[in-house]
């Protein structure tokens, strides 16, 4: 089946594309801009061997209040809005979309109680919606509070730097997110 792919930082984005190539499935490599030139982004070359295998999500943040789940370039802002906080909680970094980790972010959020979904895509129709309709229906029980989506409104995605600034997550939008989340 297809694959996509949708890595956060450069190690993570060889580690993939390496798997790609390995494998016989067609993959669709998402490549964010800020790989480009984002410092955060930066890191190590991983040597020859490193491969980040598809549907294994990174745990960047280990916590108890709260699960983040994200990917791409919306895992940095979560990073930070994180450290702003200082609410204890476990970020997820997906790395790959299809397939995605099920295990990992179910057994999160079954851990925290709670999730919140970080995604530059637009609310309606965007990745995150899957997500929070597989721990709704999976989770139910599990969680002390609803699972809260923040994404970009339905808007077409502004092409201007300035405009788009204006409408995806930020730090702060994510911060004040978690903190009304964590305080249910």
């Amino acid at each position: 089946g297809w694959r996509v792919a949708m890595p956060s930082n450069a190690e993570d984005a060889v580690g993939l594309l390496r798997s790609a190539l390995r494998g016989n499935d067609p993959t669709i490599f998402f490549e964010h801009r800020s790989l480009l030139d984002g410092s955060w982004a930066r890191r190590a070359y991983p040597g020859d061997e490193f491969v980040v295998p598809f549907g294994k999500a990174s745990l960047l943040r280990e916590g108890r209040s709260l699960t983040v789940i994200s990917w791409g370039a919306m895992v940095e802002r979560c990073e930070k809005a994180i450290d702003t906080t200082g609410i204890s909680a476990d970020l997820l970094d997906l790395r790959s979309l299809s397939p995605w980790d099920r295990e990992a972010t179910l057994a999160s959020v079954r851990k925290t109680r709670r999730c919140l979904i970080v995604h530059e895509d637009t609310l309606t129709a965007g990745f995150g919606a899957e997500i929070a309709a597989v721990l709704a229906k999976e989770t139910f029980f599990d969680l002390d509070a609803p699972i809260e989506r923040l994404t970009m409104p339905d808007v077409p995605s502004p092409h201007s730097p300035l405009l788009l600034a204006q409408v995806l997550p930020s730090v702060a939008t994510i911060s004040r997110a978690l903190e009304s989340l964590a305080a249910i």
